[in-house]
């Protein structure tokens, strides 16, 4: 049996189109679905009705839930619990019906599938760590295993030693001594640096997972979000324009027909001679004038490289919506999830943010540290532009305070200043105000904080290796701040490896 198993659909029907007509070519035998058919996106009746014609077997999401009235929507946070509620407007008794009767898992004869984790299904957990993997692995006893949720294709595997470790979205062949969780990413709201949508191909009988990528037609997600009179307000996902970076090679022109059945006024009848020695003057001066508009153009373009200078680029391009923690909150209270580098179409490490000042003297990537640890290299050459690593932002309230820490690694010839900062921004997520400093911390290579004492996620990156840590705790937020970001933000030359950030409240 070969199966296409997708996920995280969220209402967005080009996407969905686009993974259909793809699914179609490759000799599929069943449709899996895990859930979050609707949600965030412009068009949840087009897709649920696309959904349950051709989709064999589904599991229940979290936003699917909440429009079937079977769980709250007070665990979204604001722009999810607006959309959710608009959502439920567009939908009538027969999708609640259909919804409500979804299960929440799916079992095969060695696999299963749910949306979130497989320890407690109904609670749609996160499985982002491997800590949250050894959870699900230890509930059930599949050999693989697949989930969505997260929007973020990727992969846990656990053999003998019976330690998870994540991978990043890759093709591969099931082994007999080994388990997996598949996170099939999603098909209409990818949160990750890449834009596309992702699903799997689970081929049953030779073992195997594949993981595609498909572009599709953004623009017309956003047409149909303009005519549902929804912005990036409510879709944050239209912020980004995966087209952007075509310029245009000519002005627009209209290709519909004249609305003028005909020419008004006189026929007029031209001698064809004549015409043709008047154009080959007027050609003759126009081949001339173009000679002198193109050098003049090629001048002023290494004029403009010249002066132009830096060219600033960030991984993402745009911030993420704000955590809140109902979202995410790891077992031991860090309120960021760990650092998750991936280099499938193009650098990310999502949530987590990296801009560059200068895209020419200075550069991003994934570098391994050992089997199981990956973090971020940046390079500089330049210590006239910054560079910002940046967490994503957390709500927050008046007086709350948050202990704050980070680990870094600098090479021997590093010279500059790289500190971490805590910036607060006041209003609200949608109407944001001003942004403030609220804390200042330099790294040190000498602390007497142990590794057991630290978040999950900043463990294993020993003093002893050359990791320098900056670590402080807020004062109270002051009042009218709602948001805050941490930053490691500084001008250098050389080299240095992020580990990550932790945010614990206090």
């Amino acid at each position: 049996m070969r199966y296409a198993i997708v996920s995280d659909i969220h209402g967005n029907l080009s996407a969905w189109n686009t993974v259909l007509a793809d699914i179609a070519l490759r000799r599929v035998d069943r449709i899996i679905c895990l859930g979050d058919v609707v949600g965030y996106g412009p068009e949840p009746a087009e897709v649920l009705k696309s959904v349950y014609a051709h989709v064999h077997l589904m599991v229940l999401g979290n936003h699917d839930a909440v429009v079937a009235d079977r769980m709250s929507a007070d665990t979204f946070n604001d722009r999810a619990r607006r959309m959710i509620t608009w959502t439920q407007k567009q939908l009538g008794t027969k999708a609640r019906d259909f919804l409500s009767a979804l299960p929440l898992v799916l079992k095969g004869e060695n696999f299963r599938c749910v949306h979130g984790d497989f320890s407690d299904p109904a609670v749609f957990n996160y499985i982002q760590t491997p800590e949250e993997a050894k959870v699900s692995f230890d509930a059930v006893p599949e050999q693989l295993l697949f989930c969505g949720h997260s929007h973020e294709a990727g992969i846990f595997v656990v053999g003998t030693s019976g330690i998870p470790h994540a991978l990043a979205p890759q093709d591969f062949t099931l082994e007999s001594n080994k388990r997996y969780i598949v996170n099939v990413g999603s098909v209409g709201y990818a949160r990750s640096g890449d834009p596309r949508a992702f699903y799997v191909l689970f081929d049953e009988e030779a073992g195997s997972i594949n993981f595609f990528r498909l572009s599709y037609d953004f623009e017309a997600f956003r047409a149909a979000a303009a005519r549902k009179q929804l912005g990036p307000d409510e879709i944050p996902l239209l912020r980004r324009s995966p087209t952007g970076a075509l310029a245009s090679v000519r002005e627009s022109l209209d290709f519909a027909p004249d609305a003028t059945a005909r020419v008004s006024g006189e026929v007029v009848e031209s001698d064809v001679t004549t015409l043709l020695k008047k154009q080959t003057a007027l050609w003759k001066w126009l081949a001339i004038a173009s000679v002198i508009a193109g050098l003049l153009v090629a001048a002023a373009a290494v004029f403009f490289v010249l002066q132009a200078g830096v060219k600033s680029v960030a991984f993402p391009p745009e911030r993420i919506a704000p955590l809140t923690e109902a979202e995410y909150r790891g077992i031991d209270g860090n309120l960021l999830p760990p650092l998750s580098v991936r280099t499938v179409g193009g650098f990310s490490s999502s949530p987590f943010r990296v801009v560059l000042g200068d895209s020419r003297k200075q550069s991003v990537e994934a570098t391994k540290l050992d089997e199981t640890r990956t973090c971020v290299l940046i390079a500089s050459t330049t210590a006239t532009v910054n560079v910002v690593f940046e967490s994503p932002e957390i709500a927050c309230r008046a007086g709350d305070r948050f202990e704050v820490i980070s680990k870094v690694l600098f090479d021997e010839d590093f010279k500059g200043e790289f500190p971490m900062t805590v910036k607060v921004i006041k209003g609200s997520a949608r109407d944001r105000g001003s942004e403030s400093m609220v804390m200042t911390k330099s790294f040190v290579n000498s602390v007497s904080l142990r590794d057991e004492n630290l978040p999950v996620a900043l463990r294993g990156f020993p003093n002893t290796e050359g990791w320098w840590i900056a670590r402080g705790t807020t004062d109270g937020i002051p009042a009218g701040g709602c948001l805050i970001r941490v930053e490691l933000n500084g001008k250098f030359m050389g080299n240095i490896k992020i580990g990550g950030i932790a945010v614990r409240r206090k």
